[in-house]
């Protein structure tokens, strides 16, 4: 913005010039020398090329566009002023005066001009504020809801609601407060939109999760008390509805919130893998044994497992002997039929 204000007071100080050059008189004679009023307009017009210049590197495209406009305006009037100046030497009207037509047309579409400039650089502050506002918020959003919690892949298994494990409730609970605490207010309309309609909905599930109880002090779940199947069957099967619409209700509002902010560019980038964790435990003989857990990501709706890499030899191996050829399905077969002929000989000895 400080190159459009600059722009701006650049545009002003030409305005300026420009109305003292309408009041002036015009040249004594044709080969006078240039009056003060024309040289205060033609360095206006040169500060104002310059500022544009300096504009262009840094505004954007519909910013850029207005001050150009602006230029235009400013230069022809300044053009239309000279020309009274030399059609009309030696008169002693003023210029308005001399073509109050010209004088008119040239004052408003210079104001014009410059009040559309004020207007496209407005808009522009506004929208790369609110633009770097709902990126932050957005970030905060993803960070109390992150798109690979556990509870969230809980929920996506849209499994029937009859149990809820307590890590489920928990983060729930946890995610609606985070939420809650932080007033998030987006600029755009519909990311406010969708920010309200998710926590919404979350507050609905955790009211629905609040309404089922827990079998025993035991017990890392709470449920739909199973006693209702036989006592109450409207109800049970209500209870369940109600949680399985919350929950639905959950997902989808999530989605929604997620792509609006996609759209936008507001998520943040996903970082790069990280190397899998390497556990070393102690087997029964005391010889060590180290456990490599490698690391799986997927992102989309794709789908990610984690596991050691066979080596080419044994892969290609594995996929290429038919199970029925398999020396561990033999040796099995194998081991089958000695048990038979020991169980058939101690049957034949009892006889």
């Amino acid at each position: 913005m400080s190159h459009s204000a600059t722009f701006l007071r650049a545009a002003h100080a030409g305005q300026a010039a420009l109305a003292r050059g309408w009041l002036a008189s015009p040249l004594p004679s044709a080969d006078a020398p240039v009056p003060e009023s024309v040289a205060q307009v033609d360095v206006a017009v040169l500060n104002l090329q310059d500022g544009l210049r300096e504009l262009q590197l840094a505004a954007t495209p519909h910013v850029t566009a207005a001050a150009q406009d602006l230029c235009t305006a400013v230069r022809a009037a300044a053009d239309a002023q000279f020309d009274l100046h030399i059609r009309n030497a030696g008169s002693a009207e003023r210029l308005c005066a001399l073509d109050d037509a010209a004088f008119t047309r040239h004052t408003d579409a210079v104001r014009q001009a410059l009040e559309a400039f004020v207007a496209a650089a407005h808009r522009e502050g506004v929208s790369v504020t609110a633009a770097a506002s709902d990126r932050a918020k957005a970030a905060r959003t993803a960070q109390a809801v992150q798109p690979d919690a556990a509870w969230l892949a809980h929920l996506s298994r849209r499994m029937p609601m009859r149990r809820i494990p307590d890590f489920v409730t928990e983060a729930v609970d946890a995610a609606l407060q985070a939420l809650r605490r932080d007033v998030i207010d987006f600029v755009d309309p519909e990311l406010n939109t969708a920010h309200h309609r998710f926590v919404d909905a979350l507050a609905r599930l955790d009211d629905e999760i609040g309404g089922t109880f827990t079998p025993d002090h035991d017990a890392a779940y709470s449920e739909v008390p199973p006693e209702w199947r036989r006592t109450d069957p409207e109800q049970y099967a209500q209870t369940l509805r109600d949680l399985s619409r919350a929950r639905d209700t959950v997902l989808d509002r999530y989605r929604e919130l997620m792509n609006a902010m996609s759209r936008r560019g507001h998520l943040p980038t996903p970082q790069e893998p990280q190397p899998g964790s390497s556990v070393q435990i102690t087997a029964g003989d005391n010889s060590p044994v180290t456990v490599n857990a490698p690391y799986a990501y997927a992102s989309h709706g794709g789908n990610a497992s984690a596991g050691q890499p066979a080596p080419a030899d044994q892969a290609a191996a594995a996929t290429s002997v038919p199970w029925y050829r398999s020396g561990i399905f033999w040796g099995a077969v194998s081991a089958l039929g000695t048990v038979a002929g020991v169980v058939v000989a101690y049957l034949a000895l009892g006889k």
